[in-house]
């Protein structure tokens, strides 16, 4: 009985030095981590009007289909999305490669060439549409929340007109700075100088990040040429960014390669 009552009053600090170890192990682990992608699709047609030209329509849907699923991706960031996958305008490419897969998308306006649209199996909400410096390039933008946490995810295109790749850029980093949380991502069609514009306002990058460069600019890899790196994930100092890759697909490699990272939020 003296040895127990010898260990009694021993019992508060231990438990205050457990409680502290489960504090410490909560704050080294993730909110969340998800597998995220960002792929300009170039129309279906190498990032020509139209939608797919061949007359093989449906094994190209399902070579598509079939990518996208492989991938098991928590969030898909697009652009250069047409409506119709073929150049019939018989398939309806959202329902037949996007909802059998995500529970929620959502897209912007379908411009000439510019449509930008987030895919994910979470619920978001409040889309809104957030203009660059050209009347067709523009940003997407749902809120996504995670108990008391909003993390803003953003589709965006930058046009690709030198003239407009100071303004649109200074105009894509005044929009992340009203985010405590963001994940933005897609075709920045700028050269290397500004995409480390963003970098150098404090935010994480896959593409120009720690984890260097990687071309999405297909037929430019290999050359000499610029703009090679030109899609890109994008996110607020508290997600860290990793697992990157710009693999080809056989899908749109005469245009635009994905680009794929793994993404760690924290508190």
């Amino acid at each position: 009985m003296k040895r127990c009552l010898f260990f009694l009053p021993l019992l508060p600090v231990l438990a205050l030095f457990c409680a502290g170890l489960l504090v410490c192990q909560a704050e080294d682990q993730p909110i969340k981590t998800l597998r995220v992608a960002t792929y300009n699709t170039g129309h279906f047609n190498q990032g020509q009007l139209g939608g797919y030209q061949a007359e093989d329509v449906q094994p190209a849907l399902q070579r598509w289909k079939t990518w996208i699923t492989d991938q098991k991706l928590d969030l898909f960031l697009i652009q250069e999305w047409n409506s119709t996958f073929d150049k019939d305008k018989t398939i309806n490419a959202t329902d037949a490669l996007l909802n059998p897969i995500f529970k929620s998308v959502e897209f912007g306006t379908e411009n000439r060439y510019i449509h930008n649209g987030i895919a994910t199996h979470e619920t978001i909400s409040n889309k809104r549409i957030v203009p660059l410096t050209h009347d067709q390039y523009y940003i997407t933008q749902v809120d996504w929340k995670i108990g008391d946490i909003t993390v803003v995810l953003m589709s965006v295109h930058v046009p690709w007109q030198a003239k407009s790749h100071d303004s649109s850029i200074d105009a894509l980093i005044a929009e992340l700075k009203k985010h405590e949380y963001f994940i933005c991502a897609g075709d920045l069609n700028a050269p290397g100088e500004n995409i480390l514009k963003i970098k150098d306002a404090g935010f994480h990058l896959a593409n120009g990040g720690e984890h260097g460069w990687f071309c999405t600019a297909a037929k430019r890899c290999g050359t000499n040429e610029p703009k090679q790196n030109i899609d890109n994930i994008i996110t607020s100092k508290n997600i860290s960014i990793d697992q990157i890759s710009a693999p080809r697909t056989g899908l749109n490699d005469q245009d635009h390669l994905p680009l794929l990272a793994t993404l760690k939020i924290w508190r």
